[in-house]
């Protein structure tokens, strides 16, 4: 599987003794591509940025991200403005590309 990034942080909410709490998940050797494009419409030019990011099955160590969390580029401390919208589970088939693919804005 092709990958072109070191390293992605993605931090999951969790709620303890009623405070929320964000728990920092490594992800290695995972595949990231920025999109950008705009679209005309009746109310004017609007921009969409995407993230997409894939993560072989051997990177997941445990924990599969889940839709509202956040992702980052790095090994990073605090978590940035990129929300998780879609996961996709893409693991069967032969054991060389079985991945989740992460969709961010």
């Amino acid at each position: 599987m092709f990958t072109n990034t070191e390293v992605i942080t993605i931090f999951h909410k969790t709620v303890k003794n009623r405070l929320a709490v964000w728990e920092k998940h490594l992800f290695y050797g995972v595949y990231w591509e920025n999109s950008s494009g705009q679209s005309e419409s009746n109310k004017g030019m609007t921009e969409s940025n995407q993230i997409l990011c894939i993560i072989p099955e051997k990177s997941l160590k445990g924990f599969i991200p889940c839709k509202d969390d956040f992702i980052c580029l790095g090994d990073v401390d605090e978590h940035g403005s990129l929300t998780v919208m879609e996961v996709k589970d893409f693991r069967y088939g032969s054991g060389k590309v079985r991945h989740i693919e992460v969709t961010a804005k």
